[in-house]
C-alpha cells in the first residue's frame, strides 16, 4: 500500500462516479470501485457505504511487487484494464445463482463487454490464476462477486450499464423460455474485433504510463 498521495483530482473523480453508481443501485455498500493510475504505476480504490452520497475515503496501492487483492491481480494481468467494478451486481449476480455464462446477445454487449460475461466457479479471495481473464473480456461472476471492467473510468461507468441491462434481459428470458437467440457470428467477429483493436492500444498506453482515451461512436 502506498502512503497517501495528494491526487485529488483522481480521488474526486472515482468519487463522484461512486456515487453516481451507488445512486443507480447499480453498486451496494460493500462493493468497491477502482481506477488505474498510469502515470503512478498504481491504483486507487473506494468502498461503497451505507449513507454516504460521496465516499471520502481513497486507498492507494503500488502495482509494483506480488498482489494482493481481486484488483490487484486483474491490474498485473490485463494491462488494458483502466477501472474496475467489483461487488453485488443484481442482475450479473444472478448469473452466479443459474450458474450460467451471459452468451453474446446484443451487439453493443461484444462491442464493448466481449463475446461472454463468462460464470468463473471461484471466489474473489481464492489465491489462484484466474484464467479466464486471458479471454480478454470486460465482465465475469464469480462465486461472491460480478467484476465489470473498462478501458478508463468513463469507459466503466457505460459498461456496467450495458452489463446489467444484458444480463437482465437474458436472465428474464431464460427463466421465461428457456431459449434465448444469439447474435450472427459476423456481426459478434466485427464487434468483439473492435474491442480489441481499443483493448491492445490501451494496453499499450497504460504501460507506457498515459491514461487511455475514450473512443467515440460504435
Amino acid at each position: 500500500m502506498l502512503k497517501k498521495i495528494e491526487d485529488t483530482t483522481t480521488e474526486d473523480n472515482l468519487g463522484l462516479a461512486a456515487a453516481r453508481l451507488a445512486g443507480k443501485g447499480l453498486l451496494k455498500p460493500g462493493d468497491i470501485l477502482s481506477e488505474r493510475v498510469p502515470e503512478r504505476n498504481a491504483f486507487v480504490q473506494v468502498q461503497i457505504k451505507v449513507g454516504q452520497d460521496v465516499p471520502q475515503e481513497f486507498t492507494w496501492t503500488s502495482l509494483n511487487g506480488k498482489p494482493q487483492d481481486i484488483h490487484h491481480r486483474i491490474y498485473a494481468a490485463r494491462p488494458d484494464v483502466g477501472a474496475i467494478a467489483a461487488g453485488k451486481l443484481t442482475w450479473t449476480s444472478a448469473l452466479a445463482r443459474l450458474d450460467m455464462s451471459l452468451p453474446a446477445a446484443f451487439d453493443e454487449q461484444v462491442r464493448h463487454l466481449g463475446v461472454e460475461a463468462k460464470r468463473v466457479g471461484m471466489r474473489s479471495t481464492d489465491d489462484r490464476p484466474i484464467r479466464a481473464l486471458a479471454n480478454g473480456a470486460n465482465a465475469y461472476c464469480l462465486d461472491d462477486m460480478a467484476l465489470c471492467f473498462g478501458m478508463g473510468l468513463e469507459r466503466l461507468l457505460l459498461n456496467i450499464e450495458i452489463l446489467e441491462k444484458s444480463a437482465e434481459c437474458f436472465v428474464l428470458a431464460q427463466s421465461a423460455t428457456g431459449k434465448v437467440k444469439r447474435i450472427p457470428w459476423l456481426i459478434k467477429f466485427i464487434a468483439n474485433g473492435r474491442l480489441r483493436k481499443d483493448q491492445k492500444d490501451a494496453a499499450v498506453r497504460h504501460l507506457r504510463g498515459e491514461r487511455s482515451i475514450m473512443k467515440a461512436g460504435y
